[in-house]
């Protein structure tokens, strides 16, 4: 029947997702809401592990020979990844009541 088909996906198409989904997965992981935390949290979850694993997957498909694939890959999996570790960071906070240090850019960290 043939040899192993190749992945004719563009690369750019992930990425290009990644770098969206990036800043959003970030404003999430800042902000902390008043009300609905439960769909906050799902939401900033689900746009930073998106925007982490299409980077990931933009950086498989393009291999080493398209440089800004993987420039813009990386960008969309750091942004995505900071905006999650803010996010378990505001969790954290929340869930010990306080014990855990509160982040230095939360506009109510010194209350």
């Amino acid at each position: 029947m043939g040899g192993a088909s190749r992945d004719h996906e563009p690369p750019a198409a992930p990425a290009t997702f990644a770098v969206l989904l990036g800043p959003v997965a970030f404003y999430m992981g800042i902000i902390v809401p008043a009300a609905s935390m439960g769909r906050h949290v799902l939401l900033g979850a689900a746009f930073g592990v998106v925007c982490v694993l299409s980077g990931w997957r933009a950086l498989s498909i393009a291999g080493h020979r398209r440089i800004a694939v993987r420039v813009w890959s990386w960008i969309g999996i750091v942004i995505g990844a900071l905006g999650l570790v803010m996010l378990v960071w505001q969790l954290l906070v929340i869930a010990t009541g306080g014990a855990f240090p509160p982040p230095f850019w939360s506009p109510y960290a010194h209350r």
